[in-house]
């Protein structure tokens, strides 16, 4: 088990932060391919209790270190879900959409304005891989356990091929 959960923190875990509203990195540069062909359409995650699954675990690892619990966003879970559905139905794993909007970018369509904000990402079997493989990864473990965030959605959609696509939205208003 512990080389899987290692395979999936290289292949299947991206995370990314911005403070004050900036701008992380140089997510609008993604370019959309005429060639991408989208997948029949992904099952959605079995239930909203997945993502309240993952929110307990990561609220456990906060209490154990001390931390505030991050309280449960709609606004912030709506954003995530959409990003997940994309790319599980386009079959892509990434900060930016096919659009090249950033995390950032989204959240300011979805009208949500932040103080300090971050994204994690992960594809794997199931949401308790997911969140352990997180914690694995000091980038992904930085934004469960940031003193900063007080706020957090998770989007969860599972491709036609099985593959689960999970998205953590943080964010401090």
């Amino acid at each position: 088990m512990r080389t899987f959960l290692a395979h999936t923190i290289l292949v299947g875990l991206l995370a990314c932060t911005a403070v004050s509203g900036a701008d992380a990195g140089p997510w609008g540069t993604t370019r959309r391919s005429s060639r991408v062909t989208p997948s029949p359409r992904p099952a959605p995650a079995r239930s909203f209790a997945a993502e309240n699954r993952a929110l307990a675990l990561i609220n456990a690892h906060r209490r154990a270190h001390g931390l505030r619990l991050l309280r449960a966003d709609d606004r912030l879970a709506a954003v995530a879900r959409a990003h997940a559905y994309d790319m599980a139905r386009r079959g892509y794993f990434s900060h930016a959409n096919r659009r090249g909007q950033s995390p950032f970018d989204r959240m300011a369509r979805g009208g949500i304005r932040y103080r300090a904000a971050a994204e994690n990402l992960a594809v794997a079997s199931t949401t308790d891989q997911a969140v352990a493989a997180w914690m694995d990864s000091h980038g992904h473990r930085a934004n469960i356990l940031g003193r900063r965030f007080t706020h957090t959605g998770i989007g969860m959609a599972r491709s036609t091929s099985g593959r689960l696509y999970i998205v953590q939205l943080f964010a401090d208003y």
